[in-house]
């Protein structure tokens, strides 16, 4: 079993008029096709620079994404998974499903 690795990835200055706080999440796939997600935190001022932060494991799926106000339901997402190391190699929604619905 892996030990926690404390995720900390900075966030770029944005508009807040158009886009939402940046977001970071740990998905699981194994009960719902769409993901369950478990939120992490941002920590910053609205439109500053701030730091996504989340506690994940090795081999975990996590998803970061920022809302655009302007195209209502537009979100933009990014899956990831966690190495070994902490580092995290960017990946598909599917391949991310198919990663923890294959090895569960």
């Amino acid at each position: 079993m892996s030990n926690t690795i404390t995720l900390r990835i900075e966030t770029a200055v944005y508009n807040h008029r158009r886009y939402g706080r940046p977001w970071i999440a740990q998905v699981d796939f194994k009960t719902n096709p769409r993901g369950d997600y478990q939120w992490g935190a941002w920590i910053g001022d609205e439109g500053d620079a701030g730091l996504l932060t989340l506690d994940a494991k090795a081999g975990d799926v996590v998803a970061t994404g920022q809302k655009d106000f302007r195209k209502p339901g537009s979100l933009s997402t990014e899956f990831f998974i966690v190495g070994e190391d902490g580092s995290l190699r960017k990946v598909s929604r599917v391949d991310a499903f198919n990663h923890q619905t294959q090895t569960a």
